[in-house]
């Protein structure tokens, strides 16, 4: 019998096969929409009803990685009127091609040859304090936090 580590495979264009952390981080974007719609209170989509009209809902994807486009697409399916920002500027085409408008960040650093645009908890923290002072009209937000190799797709936020 022959066995290999899946998340030991290297993460490039011949082994896409067998990349289990993108198929990983795919599913965790996807449930993270699906939750943070489910905690909303409300649908994503706008409505006219007899009653009035309810606008849809504004949503904030925290990073533009796998896990991110998958809540990207999501959220942008079930109707939310959906931003997303990374730290790296080539996101911005794909996260456009959603049909999302994308928010620039400025840093410093900028997130290439890092695993998703990983950065310390000093300036996550920060720029997390940043963010909800720049963007009050936020309603839902999906972030895609990683840490140790673990991608955990359950913290979200709304107000």
């Amino acid at each position: 019998m022959t066995v290999f580590a899946m998340d030991a495979i290297p993460r490039i264009s011949r082994a896409q096969v067998f990349d289990a952390l993108s198929s990983m981080a795919n599913i965790a974007g996807y449930k993270a929409s699906i939750e943070a719609a489910n905690h909303f209170g409300r649908f994503f989509t706008g409505q006219i009803t007899a009653a009035g009209k309810v606008p849809p809902a504004k949503v904030l994807v925290v990073g533009g990685g796998v896990a991110g486009l998958a809540a990207v697409g999501c959220c942008k399916n079930m109707g939310a009127i959906v931003r997303a920002f990374d730290t790296r500027e080539a996101v911005r085409e794909q996260v456009e091609s959603f049909g999302a408008e994308f928010l620039t960040v400025h840093v410093e650093e900028s997130g290439e040859g890092v695993r998703d645009g990983t950065v310390c908890p000093a300036v996550q923290r920060d720029r997390h304090l940043d963010h909800h002072r720049a963007h009050p009209w936020k309603e839902s937000s999906v972030a895609n936090h990683e840490a140790n190799g673990r991608v955990d797709e359950t913290r979200f936020g709304h107000r």
